[in-house]
């Protein structure tokens, strides 16, 4: 058997070859035709990023990430919150200023009136 593997090797090497090629003669046209349609779901799914990227960036006029903004914007809210604390407090303080001023000047009025 080994011998006429080896009288034969050409021919057998030939045929093989030869089924090798034809086989992936058809492989390669269904490969390619696959390819293109890859390529082309590719090609779309990358406009469709480029499109988000672009609808992203008319949001983000500052083009300042999202979680950036949040964070500015939780500082400016403390700022706000300690200015609103402080304007409570004071308007308190003119209450209670208003009630003294009042106690003063209808105890005055009282000493004039009679």
């Amino acid at each position: 058997m080994l011998r006429i593997i080896k009288m034969n090797y050409r021919c057998i090497f030939t045929a093989l070859t030869g089924i090798l090629l034809a086989s992936s003669c058809d492989k390669h046209e269904v490969l390619s035709s696959e390819q293109a349609g890859l390529d082309a779901e590719i090609q779309q799914g990358i406009a469709e990023l480029q499109s988000l990227d672009s609808q992203i960036a008319a949001l983000n006029t500052n083009n300042v990430l999202p979680e950036l903004q949040h964070g500015n914007w939780l500082k400016k809210n403390i700022s706000l919150e300690k200015g609103l604390a402080d304007l409570s407090k004071k308007c308190t303080q003119g209450d209670e200023l208003l009630k003294k001023l009042h106690a003063k000047l209808d105890a005055y009025k009282a000493l004039n009136a009679q």
